[in-house]
């Protein structure tokens, strides 16, 4: 063979006696034959089966088409039900006829035993092996894609995440509506009622010039003074709630400490008249609009003077922390808050039982309740034995910021 060469080796047919040309009409009589059995012996008939033996082939190659031919079904089903959400239906229908063409080929495997269909199984084989290479092709191809699909565990947290800014959304409407029904009563009636009250004390002022009653004139023109005092109070507190509105996410550090003292530059005329002293400690660095705060320091503050108790006004405020917020009290010694008002006062037009006569809006809580929001914060009254507690609860800034480093 040596001296012969490789070349007659490979020409040598008894060696490799299927090198011949493929025949159309030998392959289409042998489709024809495709169940002919004649030319193969049962595989019970190959080599000596032990009963014990050969059942386990005929019952596991059963059991496992079965299973194989139930696996697709399910499959089908959900494609079916799901056909309008799934991202990739072809795919899961492929996959199915894959699992059912594996099935398939056990199925022959335990057919063999009794009927040698040889024929049948090499079909189903070259059958099966396409449509698992054309499964692999269409798993590579859609790869990419299914990847950038979120899991469900995601998908749920999303879900959630949406939910809750949707609900946020809802009440954030639903107060913003309540607001309004609000703002329209005041306005018909807050300021309807002192401006009525000015125009009929200015008309008996310039009754009393007429008749050369001055001293009654001055008393009507006091009256008159009042009533315009309450009158601008309450543009300012709307123009005040009108800013509450604007945008405030561009919110930037700011010290308390300075925002405290701009506001008691602002209201040193209200608390020297009515004899008020304030205490301040320490204040944190804080995330938010200067403006903003301001105005809720500010509100705090005056209703801590206009709702004073017969001694004069004692305020203090100062600030704790935790783990997830800055946390500031503007504490007073004045009528304090009844505990079944305690939900409700910051709703607007809201005013507490204890009130009385004291003039007021009813919109300095709900403005101070708004600013909080915006500031990611939210404001309560806490227990007191004596006058009020309000406890301002701030996002605690970062400490790598530098603001509130100790």
């Amino acid at each position: 063979m040596k001296a012969q060469g490789w070349h007659f080796f490979l020409r040598d047919y008894r060696l490799f006696p299927s090198f011949r040309p493929i025949n159309p009409v030998s392959m289409f009589d042998s489709l024809r034959l495709l169940f002919d059995t004649s030319d193969f012996p049962a595989r019970w008939n190959c080599g000596h089966w032990a009963p014990v033996h050969g059942w386990f082939h005929i019952l596991s190659d059963l059991a496992i088409a079965g299973a194989y031919a139930m696996i697709p079904l399910a499959i089908a089903r959900y494609c079916w039900v799901k056909r309008s959400e799934l991202a990739f239906p072809k795919v899961l229908w492929l996959f199915a006829a894959f699992i059912f063409s594996c099935g398939s080929t056990h199925l022959i495997e335990a057919i063999i035993f009794y009927h040698p269909v040889y024929r049948v199984s090499a079909v189903l084989k070259v059958i099966t092996a396409v449509v698992s290479w054309a499964t692999v092709i269409a798993i590579v191809r859609i790869a990419p894609k299914a990847l950038e699909l979120p899991g469900q565990l995601r998908m749920n947290q999303q879900l959630q995440e949406q939910l809750a800014i949707s609900k946020q959304a809802h009440e954030a409407a639903e107060r913003s509506n309540r607001d309004l029904a609000a703002f329209t009563g005041i306005v018909t009636h807050d300021l309807k009622n002192p401006m009525s009250g000015a125009l009929f004390m200015a008309d008996l002022a310039k009754e009393a010039c007429e008749s050369g009653d001055l001293k009654l004139a001055r008393e009507e023109m006091d009256a008159v003074l009042r009533s315009l005092r309450q009158m601008n109070r309450f543009v300012e507190e709307l123009h005040e709630l009108a800013l509450s509105r604007e945008d405030t996410t561009s919110l930037s550090h700011v010290w308390l400490d300075e925002v405290l003292a701009t506001m008691m530059e602002k209201l040193t005329p209200t608390l020297e008249e009515a004899g008020a002293r304030v205490t301040i400690g320490k204040l944190p660095a804080v995330k938010g609009n200067p403006t903003l705060l301001l105005q809720l320091f500010s509100n705090l503050i005056e209703n801590a003077v206009k709702y004073r108790s017969e001694d004069a006004p004692v305020i203090t405020i100062q600030a704790d922390s935790n783990d997830q917020q800055e946390i500031v009290r503007v504490i007073d010694n004045g009528r304090g808050i009844p505990a079944a008002d305690r939900e409700r006062i910051f709703e607007p037009e809201a005013r507490a039982g204890n009130a009385g006569d004291v003039p007021g809006s009813g919109l300095g809580l709900s403005l101070c309740r708004r600013i909080m929001e915006q500031h990611g914060g939210a404001i309560r009254v806490s227990e007191a034995n004596r006058g009020t507690v309000f406890e301002l609860g701030f996002p605690k800034t970062p400490s790598d910021d530098g603001f509130n480093a100790a």
